[in-house]
């Protein structure tokens, strides 16, 4: 098998090329013939006439094999052992209705999907996945090396995409604690990206959960401690109501930092406001500077190159070439 077959059409020319030396060397002959009898040829001729057919063969030899050289040869097969160094991240994204409020622009689902495609893109080779969560949690990308995988999910997430309304943070803690690898001994971590309106009451089982698998929780708290309207809009996007309470009143969605807060320093991480500063950059120096774990692989490649071997007969040939005299060697009387 070849790699660059392309150049073997190379290989046509050195039949011109052996016509052309044949032609040459006859010539040669002829001409010498006019002037000495083939019998003293051999005694009064200075130049050897067979030295220069070996060397017109050692030529074309020299020329095909680094015409095969050129063409990269590839056969047999080679183990190579690769060492990937990389973090494990899970991203937990809040889905929850709460998360259309627009005290972060142009709004807090929206701000956390630009934060957290910006991590992606500026850590390549971690693994990394993406929990969405609102009234339970799922995966919407399991966990990968995939960077383009990864942003095509993102691009996807959507208020909506759970059916179950509500915001239950100790179920993406607890989906995240279970997939997290046993092998990893450090740089596990999980990236909670919540207004922190939590209505559910098993956070202290999800932090226990979280603990046991080693799993650094860095929250970080989107929307205002004052709170916003969560807006309704139709097809348009234009704003026709917003949500209200069973008294008719309009519902002021908080960001709760106290539960955000304590999430994060029972597990060891920490927190992170993004209440009024772009915090991309801040996230995106704290996991790069995790921990790394070692992970090796071993791949097989079927297509390895052989064009060395070929490439030194080629030259041996030439030099060979080179050197081959093309006299006879002065006789002592």
């Amino acid at each position: 098998m070849f790699a660059d077959k392309i150049y073997l059409l190379l290989l046509l020319l050195i039949p011109a090329f052996a016509v052309f030396f044949y032609v040459v060397l006859k010539k040669r002959k002829t001409m010498l013939a006019l002037l000495i009898s083939s019998i003293n040829m051999s005694s009064l001729a200075a130049v050897n006439l067979k030295a220069y057919a070996i060397k017109y063969i050692l030529l074309l030899a020299g020329l095909f094999f680094i015409v095969l050289a050129m063409a990269r040869p590839q056969y047999g097969y080679k183990i190579r052992t690769i060492i990937k160094e990389s973090s494990e991240i899970v991203i937990a994204l809040d889905v929850s209705r709460s998360m259309l409020a627009e005290d972060s622009k142009p709004n807090r689902l929206e701000k956390a999907k630009i934060m957290v495609t910006r991590i992606v893109e500026e850590n390549p080779g971690e693994k990394i996945g993406v929990i969405i969560f609102s009234g339970f949690a799922m995966w919407q990308c399991p966990m990968t090396y995939d960077l383009q995988a990864l942003k095509m999910f993102l691009e996807s997430v959507e208020i909506g995409n759970l059916p179950l309304g509500g915001t239950q943070i100790s179920d993406a803690i607890m989906l995240a604690s279970k997939a997290i690898s046993d092998k990893a001994t450090s740089g596990k971590v999980m990236l909670l990206i919540s207004d922190g309106e939590d209505h559910d009451s098993k956070i202290k089982e999800a932090i226990n959960a979280a603990k046991k698998a080693e799993l650094k929780i860095i929250s970080v708290g989107i929307g205002t401690s004052e709170g916003a309207p969560i807006p309704i809009k139709d097809e348009t996007g234009v704003i026709r109501d917003y949500v209200k309470d069973r008294k008719g009143q309009i519902v002021m969605s908080k960001m709760n930092s106290v539960l955000l807060k304590s999430v994060a320093k029972e597990t060891g991480g920490k927190y992170i406001s993004a209440l009024d500063k772009d915090i991309s950059t801040e996230l995106v120096k704290t996991i790069r500077g995790l921990d790394k774990n070692k992970n090796e692989t071993s791949n097989r490649d079927n297509k390895t190159d052989r064009f060395q071997i070929f490439l030194l007969l080629g030259l041996i040939a030439l030099f060979a070439e080179l050197l081959f005299p093309i006299r006879h060697k002065n006789k002592k009387d």
